[in-house]
């Protein structure tokens, strides 16, 4: 189980105030979703963001997700769609690296830096495998990563300082965070934590701390994993059709059953 999961639990709601879905990297799910056809996976789904654009589309999604809060999130904002697009979407909560959904998809995405949620080398094979196995022949199983750049990191240490205040809409708590991540195990691994403070719409304030801990993978750990999950794996940059040199921020896999 992730460390992660506790924030995810309780501060989930916030996720996309703090990584924003843009319109190119839904035009470029969208593009592979079309060239595949349905149906869809989206392993872990969060909240729903990316799921709900490709139902609105017009494509059969399922989302699996660990986390109660994320589930839910997902299906208030699933019940905003069409009635249309909400016969669409089915939301099942799971673990990605342990799940058996009994059929199988044309595309099956993790999102985001999502897969980075598994902090051991088994239980990313196991998440890779599972993808295998729920792939229809000729399916793709897409991936983004962000490139891990140690600039970001002086002294083994990276600081985040006080978010902008967000409101809670299903409590109407105020919720504002700060975070701490270290370099540990000789620059492979990140460990740290989120500090969150709480106001209350009584006044009181609570401070939450959620860990944060996964090792660094880098281009070569990853197409060294999708191999030995049988995949073969191309790398393209940030969102285009453009060969990953490694240097760009964001890196796409696009995986087929090799």
């Amino acid at each position: 189980m992730s460390a992660d999961l506790k924030r995810y639990e309780m501060f989930g709601w916030d996720y996309p105030h703090h990584a924003p879905l843009t319109d190119v990297e839904v035009a470029w799910y969208l593009k592979h979703a079309r060239q595949t056809g349905g149906p869809i996976l989206d392993m872990p789904c969060g909240t729903g963001r990316l799921l709900c654009r490709l139902a609105e589309a017009g494509f059969d999604l399922t989302g699996l997700d660990l986390c109660d809060t994320m589930v839910d999130v997902a299906r208030q904002n699933a019940a905003k769609l069409t009635a249309e697009a909400q016969a669409r979407v089915t939301l099942v909560r799971g673990d990605m690296s342990r799940f058996d959904l009994g059929r199988t998809f044309a595309l099956i995405y993790i999102a985001d830096n999502s897969f980075r949620e598994l902090t051991t080398r088994r239980s990313e094979l196991a998440c890779l495998r599972c993808a295998r196995r729920h792939l229809k022949p000729g399916g793709k199983l897409l991936m983004t990563e962000r490139r891990f750049d140690p600039a970001l990191y002086p002294n083994s240490r990276r600081e985040f300082g006080w978010s902008e205040p967000l409101t809670n809409p299903a409590t109407g708590d105020v919720v504002r965070r700060r975070g701490d991540i270290r370099l540990t195990r000789g620059g492979r691994w990140i460990a740290g934590k989120f500090i969150y403070e709480i106001t209350r719409p009584d006044g009181g304030k609570v401070i939450e701390e959620c860990p944060i801990e996964g090792p660094i993978l880098r281009m070569e750990n990853y197409l060294a994993l999708f191999n030995e999950a049988g995949f073969a794996a191309a790398a393209f940059a940030d969102y285009t059709d453009r060969p990953s040199d490694g240097t760009e921020k964001l890196t796409c896999f696009v995986c087929r059953a090799g």
